[in-house]
């Protein structure tokens, strides 16, 4: 199963809709609020989940620290709504290569790098 901690800068309404999909999700606003982006990479990696934001950073801290997953949204429309249907269409069309890979989505790409 898909496990996932949404992070502070991706909205709240992201994690509600993963909850309504069914999946275990947390979120860095409910359980760490002002948690350092380190601190949320070793949370990540201590319970196997899968990171989802819209901060650039955790781009350049997978190289360091090897998280299980990070969903990269560098959205042009960053409205919670955009958010919810990238990252449920990513979930619908790669839901098996997820684990292990940094997936960098736009409205037009998904591209997938393996961590």
């Amino acid at each position: 199963m898909l496990k996932f901690l949404v992070d502070e800068s991706t909205d709240l309404r992201v994690s509600e809709k993963l909850k309504q999909m069914g999946f275990d999700k947390g979120s860095v606003i409910e359980i760490m609020r002002g948690a350092e982006d380190t601190a949320v990479i070793r949370k990540v990696i201590e319970e196997n989940r899968i990171i989802v934001t819209n901060d650039k950073d955790f781009g350049w801290l997978a190289a360091f620290y090897k998280p299980p997953s990070i969903i990269l949204l560098t959205l042009r429309e960053d409205s919670a709504e955009n958010r919810i249907r990238i990252t449920q269409h990513i979930i619908e069309r790669h839901r098996d290569v997820i684990y292990g890979s940094i997936i960098i989505a736009t409205e037009k790409e998904v591209r997938i790098r393996r961590l």
